[in-house]
């Protein structure tokens, strides 16, 4: 046994430097369990999250309800399609374009009291209104609109009432 006798005198002649490498590998398998335990906790934290907080839920289970939330989602989704087909067309009908020019038609009233307002639709379909005030009476005229055009002479004030309602629809 003289490899023993050997063994034992090189131990005594590092004993030092043994007992620093053992102390640095020990800290070196420390520090690896902290960051191993460290780890190990965000992912539980994250598992915990993927599971929904529910403890005894599998994995099986889990994604069954996540199948059963994204079929109830795409039902949710024809049905809001449904609805925006049947409000897009109710808004083709409804006015888009809104225009009010006020005018003083006589010089004799002091104040812008008359008006054209023109309504329209999104294929300019509407009605031009307009009211003239005088001191002694005051008129009202209606007068309709097809395809951005009305069938009755318009007024400068009336034209100009068609034509912002035209612009706001984008025409």
């Amino acid at each position: 046994m003289m490899w023993w006798g050997q063994v034992q005198t090189w131990i005594e002649l590092y004993s030092s430097e043994i007992i620093l490498a053992v102390a640095l590998v020990s800290v070196f398998f420390f520090i690896a369990a902290v960051l191993f335990l460290a780890s190990a906790s965000l992912l539980r934290k994250k598992y915990r999250k993927l599971m929904m907080q529910r403890d005894g839920l599998n994995l099986e289970e889990l994604l069954n309800h996540y199948g059963d939330l994204i079929t109830a989602n795409r039902e949710q989704g024809k049905q809001l399609e449904l609805r925006l087909v049947n409000v897009e067309k109710q808004l083709v009908n409804t006015i888009a374009g809104v225009s009010l020019i006020r005018f003083n038609a006589f010089q004799e009233t002091g104040s812008d009291l008359s008006f054209s307002l023109a309504l329209l639709d999104r294929q300019q379909n509407g009605v031009i209104v307009t009211s003239i005030f005088g001191r002694e009476e005051s008129r009202c005229y209606g007068k309709p609109v097809k395809n951005g055009v009305s069938p009755y002479s318009l007024s400068a004030e009336e034209i100009r009432a068609l034509d912002e309602a035209k612009k706001m629809i984008g025409c």
